[in-house]
């Protein structure tokens, strides 16, 4: 998947407008409001954080700009997906997130 302009340059917006905390918190709300369109919200913010990573690497004007946002997009993932499992006894465990060992 290959990030269009268009949409860095609103992820850029959205993040010098709210920081990343408020970054973090659209992208969580987003998630949940999602979770009744697709069935993994989950993974598609893993998908597009590894997007921005990767564009973090490769683009020089906005690097660190690009980090914080896949590094937001990569804890609200997580935090949508222990949700889920909470949520869903049927989810099955990807090896992608990070899983707690009792």
């Amino acid at each position: 998947m290959l990030l269009k302009k268009a949409t860095t340059d609103q992820y850029i917006k959205l993040f010098r407008t709210k920081g990343e905390s408020g970054l973090y918190r659209h992208f969580v709300g987003n998630g949940i409001i999602r979770a009744a369109t697709i069935p993994n919200p989950d993974i598609e913010l893993l998908d597009l954080a590894d997007e921005f990573f990767a564009l973090s690497r490769r683009r020089g004007a906005d690097k660190e700009a690009y980090f914080l946002i896949g590094k937001a997009l990569r804890r609200a993932a997580h935090t949508l997906y222990r949700q889920f499992l909470r949520i869903k006894e049927d989810k099955v465990l990807n090896p992608r997130f990070l899983n707690t060992v009792s």
